[in-house]
């Protein structure tokens, strides 16, 4: 039986919103390793506001999780099977 196919989403949640824009500057300053400061100010909607860092933080730590990017001590930086993926993504 053929595997189902997968298609992206059309419309993302803010999460993955904010998701997508913490990978795609880790992508976009590839190999550099940016400091959480720099991406949290980045990628939050307000860098003034505590809920909008908060947000950044929790999608760090999906990405994380999901093995996205690393995080060593302050720095971020995309996986190598990011990087892999984003150079197929015409």
């Amino acid at each position: 039986m053929p595997d189902p196919v997968i298609q992206r989403p059309t419309v993302l949640s803010p999460h993955e919103q904010r998701q997508r824009a913490v990978l795609d500057l880790l992508l976009d300053e590839h190999p550099a390793h940016l400091s959480l400061d720099e991406v949290r100010r980045a990628t939050a909607a307000d860098p003034a506001d505590p809920l909008a860092l908060d947000d950044v933080d929790v999608a760090i730590r999906d990405l994380v999780a999901a093995g996205l990017i690393h995080r060593h001590d302050d720095f971020l930086f995309a996986t190598r099977p990011a990087v892999h993926a984003w150079l197929l993504d015409p």
